[in-house]
């Protein structure tokens, strides 16, 4: 009888993986996306690797954030 219940659940991480548009920071905002990475979500990792989100999650790093951005999205 347990293998009638799908008990198979995706994150939500995933589910925006399966858009074709979406972007690092949608990704970022995510609170789990730590947890996947340490995971090794493939998916994830395989997005992560690109060049344009590498380019980006490097000027993230490298740039410090805006003053007038709320400070709890400024350091997160």
């Amino acid at each position: 009888m347990f293998w009638k219940f799908d008990l198979h659940t995706t994150s939500h991480i995933d589910q925006l993986l399966d858009n074709e548009d979406v972007t690092l920071r949608e990704l970022m905002e995510e609170d789990d996306v730590l947890q996947e990475c340490k995971a090794q979500n493939r998916r994830l990792l395989l997005f992560l690797s690109q060049d344009h989100c590498m380019q980006e999650l490097v000027n993230l790093i490298t740039t410090e954030p805006p003053a007038d951005i709320e400070e709890r999205s400024r350091f997160k």
